[in-house]
């Protein structure tokens, strides 16, 4: 007779939400919200001769940026978490037991990888800065019969990819672990 055993897996997203998304439930785009800090902070970099590009931050407290600008990246940022979560949520939960959002963090308030130095840093910073990417930490368990317990990490990937491939936006698996 096998016994139920029941398989804990950690994933890590990143995910982008779509365009049209925000076309139907915000005014303002993350695009253009993105381009328009990514513009002020390197005039900020440059002007300071700073050798690298600060997150946002240090704008909130150091001022030297629109402040509604940072306040508009905020709230895009808000609905992208809520949106990313429902949607997580809703479209996994048919496949595991359990899942559990533990963290969301937009890619847009962490400190960028770019310098001012390299090459199309401009362009690299909007795609940074725009509030449309998250960064997306959940655990999911499912149950199974078989003992052993070690490609379930791998399934848990292909599952997840395969419920949120339509529809949710673009999704990368970053790293999947059993706990």
């Amino acid at each position: 007779m096998s016994q139920i055993h029941i398989a804990r897996v950690s994933l890590v997203l990143q995910l982008t939400v779509p365009t049209a998304v925000y076309a139907q439930h915000l005014a303002a785009s993350p695009e253009v919200v993105g381009g328009e800090l990514a513009r002020q902070v390197d005039e900020y970099t440059r002007t300071n001769r700073l050798g690298y590009y600060p997150p946002l931050d240090f704008f909130r407290r150091q001022g030297g940026i629109d402040p509604e600008l940072i306040q508009a990246a905020d709230d895009i940022a808000w609905f992208s978490a809520q949106y990313a979560r429902s949607e997580i949520t809703r479209r996994l939960r048919s496949v595991f037991s359990t899942v559990a959002v533990e963290a969301v963090t937009p890619q847009a308030f962490s400190m960028p990888t770019i310098r001012p130095s390299q090459p199309n840093a401009l362009d690299n910073l909007t795609r940074h800065y725009t509030p449309d990417t998250l960064r997306i930490e959940l655990r999911v368990s499912m149950i199974h019969r078989d003992p052993e317990a070690e490609n379930m990490d791998r399934l848990a990937v292909r599952q997840t990819l395969r419920m949120l491939g339509t529809g949710v936006g673009t999704v990368e698996v970053i790293n999947a672990r059993l706990v």
